[in-house]
């Protein structure tokens, strides 16, 4: 194998990761390891691809770090330092458009690996912000090339997440762009579902599901209270919900159901 070039010199993120809190320092490698072999989140993280050496290896390098909402834990256009998995929570991926106003474009959850450009020596395309409190595993950038763990294995691992949230984002542009609030809601919470590996679906605020979908917050609320009388939603709580019958859902997302799409009021 061709050795790898010498790793690019990465522009610090200044403040970026400031807002977090500052993690223990006390923790052992195999303390990390354990921790990371209960993890909930490993199914999807890239701990579970890279193989069992190389997992032992970096666990001496992860630091657990919490976040809040709205904290900036990617800024659109640096190269970044660190590489960085969702742990716990969503964030949102953020940006700006030829107006040079900065957009939401996707929502991201558990397993999402943030900072990957950074091993290439390419700048973030998108930024990303926290849309509720969650933890981040952090790891230098640094610290992978010190450790000599960016073989074939490792750089394919990558690149199959990386190839994933191309794939993600193609998924929210495509609810986007289905015609209807109804149905952008429904294939919006089919995601969201998705990426929570869970049935029972952890709502985003109202405000940010408008601005994904480029609608009112008045108008989200309105038309999930028509999905759950339709019957296509039920309200577990203010903040959780969940879909009805798969079928049901698949058939309302449709575009031959006109009657769903009349009883949709206007954004």
């Amino acid at each position: 194998m061709t050795p790898h070039p010498t790793p690019p010199q990465h522009a610090h993120s200044g403040p970026l990761m400031q807002a977090f809190q500052t993690p223990t320092k006390t923790s052992r490698s195999t303390t990390q390891l354990a921790r990371c072999e209960v993890c909930a989140t490993r199914s999807v993280c890239i701990m579970s691809c890279v193989g069992e050496g190389t997992a032992q290896t970096l666990a001496g390098v992860i630091h657990e770090r919490l976040f809040r909402k709205s904290d900036v834990v990617q800024v659109e256009g640096e190269v970044a330092d660190q590489i960085t998995i969702v742990k716990l929570g969503t964030v949102k991926a953020v940006r700006r458009g030829v107006d040079s106003i900065e957009r939401p474009v996707a929502l991201f959850g558990r397993g999402q690996l943030i900072g990957a450009y950074g091993l290439l020596g390419q700048r973030n395309q998108v930024g990303a912000k926290a849309l509720s409190a969650g933890r981040l595993c952090v790891i230098d950038i640094a610290a992978l090339y010190r450790l000599g763990v960016i073989d074939r294995v490792f750089l394919g691992c990558v690149y199959t997440m990386i190839s994933a949230s191309f794939g993600h984002l193609a998924d929210w542009a495509h609810v986007m762009r289905v015609k209807g609030i109804q149905q952008q809601l429904l294939g919006a919470l089919q995601l969201l579902s998705n990426d929570q590996r869970s049935q029972l679906i952890r709502l985003p605020s109202h405000v940010a599901l408008a601005e994904l979908l480029s609608t009112t917050r008045e108008s989200v609320a309105r038309n999930l209270s028509l999905l759950e009388k339709q019957g296509l939603l039920i309200r577990r709580d203010r903040w959780h919900c969940q879909l009805a019958d798969p079928q049901l859902v698949d058939v309302a997302l449709q575009p031959t159901r006109p009657a769903l799409i009349a009883t949709s009021a206007a954004p």
